[in-house]
Formats: structure tokens, sequence, C-alpha cells
């Protein structure tokens, strides 16, 4: 298991890495969005990545001074929060402008398992949760990250990624902010998984 938490953080840092080789700025004062990338980071991202891990990379920008900001994961079984296995925040004592990069990687195996990392300033926090396991292989999954930018508002959740697992058929919508504004339509699967963000000023 240790063997695995440390090769799962070296891909992390080497994700990080390949974020700080591009210069392409959100445009947006406010915004964290899907990390755009050279066709040479893709092919390095798709190599890394496979049916059992996915390498998920964000890009985040505020003009407006925030004091913390935090990533993390939900798990709800049949509608209801259950866990909050991972996740990384920032608290500072001065608002500041924000100005960095966020990876994440999920990883299957006999269960899933997330790696935050954030990198800002020169700086890096990060985080490897135990792995969470339940009997997900014999239903369907629906998932992936958010694919436009969204806005950076004082203390409102942000929804960056889902996992949604069924039986049956999966609804999917193109803003997936609508499980925020519509809670209730988790009830609709077994588990979900959920990833947000919050910034505070």
């Amino acid at each position: 298991m240790k063997k695995f938490c440390i090769m799962f953080f070296a891909l992390c840092i080497i994700a990080i890495s390949l974020v700080s080789c591009t210069n392409e700025p959100i445009t947006s004062k406010n915004q964290i969005a899907p990390k755009k990338m050279t066709q040479d980071q893709e092919d390095i991202v798709n190599l890394l990545s496979s049916d059992k891990q996915e390498i998920l990379l964000f890009d985040y920008k505020t003009e407006e001074a925030y004091k913390s900001m935090e990533f993390w994961v939900e798990i709800y079984e049949n509608g209801v929060l259950i866990d909050r296995p991972s996740g990384v925040n920032s608290f500072s004592d001065e608002a500041k402008p924000l100005n960095g990069q966020l990876a994440i990687l999920i990883t299957q195996n006999s269960g899933f398992q997330w790696t935050f990392t954030v990198s800002e300033n020169s700086g890096r926090i990060s985080h490897t949760s135990e792995a969470i396991n339940a009997d997900y292989d014999t239903i369907g999954r629906a998932f992936g990250p958010i694919d436009e930018p969204i806005t950076i508002e004082n203390d409102k959740e942000i929804v960056i990624y889902t996992s949604i697992f069924s039986n049956g058929g999966i609804s999917t919508y193109s803003v997936q902010q609508i499980y925020i504004e519509q809670p209730e339509l988790i009830k609709e699967y077994p588990y979900v998984h959920i990833i947000k963000c919050k910034f505070t000023k």
C-alpha cells in the first residue's frame, strides 16, 4: 500500500510539473477551469492515465482577494453523504489574489483512492486518501470533470468533477453545478462521488 502511495504521489508531482510548462492564463477575473495543455502535455497525461487511473488538471485565478481555498471529494450512498475521504485546504491571515494549479489523481485498485495536489507561488500541498472499498464493479459508471470555466464567488461551493454509479440508466448534465442546485438528483443512484472546491474571503 505504501508503495502505491509513493507511486501516486510521484505521478502527481509529474502532473504538476507539466502544468507549469504552459503560460496560457485563465481569461476571466475569477475562475477555475480545466487546464489548457499543449499536445505534448496531453500525450504525457494520456500515457500516465489508464482505465484504472484518472489524472485531472485545473487552473484557478482570482483578481479579488481570498483568505482560504479548499478542494475535497464527497461520497454519497443512495443520496446520503457518507464520507469525505480526501482533500486539501490552504488558509492565510491576509487575503490575497490567487493564481495556482490543482492536480487530482483518482485510482481504482480494489476501491477508490484520491490524491489532491495544489501548487501556488512555488509552494505545494498534497494529500492522499486511504482506499475506499465498495462493490462498484457490477454497476455502470458515468464520470468526468467540468469542461468549461466556472466563476469563483465567495463561499460558493463549485462542482469540478462527478462520478455516478448505477445499475440502470444515468442522466448526465452539461452543467455539473446542478447537483448543488438540485441535490435530490443524487438520490437516483446507489453511489455518487463529487469533487468540489470553495474559496473564502
